[in-house]
């Protein structure tokens, strides 16, 4: 399998993230050449208008995942309600949610898949929502060589995400989602991650 050449970003929410994404995509530069990929917790019947809500707060292209599609840096990729999401070979990959699926593991889904393909350039993002959705997903990107950042939870709305990940594995970084959106892009310029960067990892 080839590996990408560049950070693919998958951020996993729930309940009250529209505004935590608006914050984090607001102080992420116009060029990283990271790939970001939403996959947050959608009612199958909603339609989501995430795309237009976030635009005024990014200079990136978001696009909203309709069909198989190649991944490509500096791009904003949101999964669609009804559907979870999968990357494999560079394409990120729908598959139908079935009324089989009463609990949502999107998150994990998405950040297991991640982590098979991208190993160390995968980088797993927990912001705000219920549940522990995400948890094994984290995990299966540390135990590749990716790293996790998770949402201070005192910063969340809905802490159940965070608090999930900083209990059950050992995240990166735990910070704001604006200190998070900074510490990713130094993250990217350095490739390492070390307090005198003006970020602190976690632990």
């Amino acid at each position: 399998m080839v590996k990408p050449d560049f950070f693919i970003a998958g951020l996993g929410c729930s309940a009250g993230c529209l505004d935590v994404l608006k914050t984090f995509f607001a102080n992420v530069p116009e060029q990283t050449g990271i790939a970001f990929v939403v996959v947050q917790h959608l009612s199958r019947n909603y339609v989501s208008i995430l795309d237009k809500l976030l635009q005024s707060h990014t200079k990136l292209p978001i696009i909203r995942v309709l069909q198989d599609m190649e991944i490509r840096p500096d791009h904003i990729y949101l999964l669609p309600e009804g559907k979870f999401l999968l990357i494999r070979d560079g394409i990120l990959r729908l598959i139908p949610r079935t009324t089989t699926h009463v609990v949502n593991y999107a998150v994990d889904i998405f950040f297991t898949s991640l982590a098979a393909y991208a190993g160390n350039k995968a980088i797993g993002i927990i912001l705000t929502g219920m549940g522990t959705d995400g948890l094994e997903g984290a995990r299966a990107i540390e135990g590749a060589g990716g790293i996790v950042f998770v949402q201070d939870p005192a910063s969340a709305v809905f802490k159940g995400m965070p608090v999930s990940v900083i209990t059950g594995d050992e995240p990166d970084v735990i910070l704001p989602p604006a200190e998070l959106a900074q510490a990713l892009t130094k993250y990217y310029k350095t490739g390492e991650m070390k307090d005198d960067e003006g970020f602190e990892a976690a632990g």
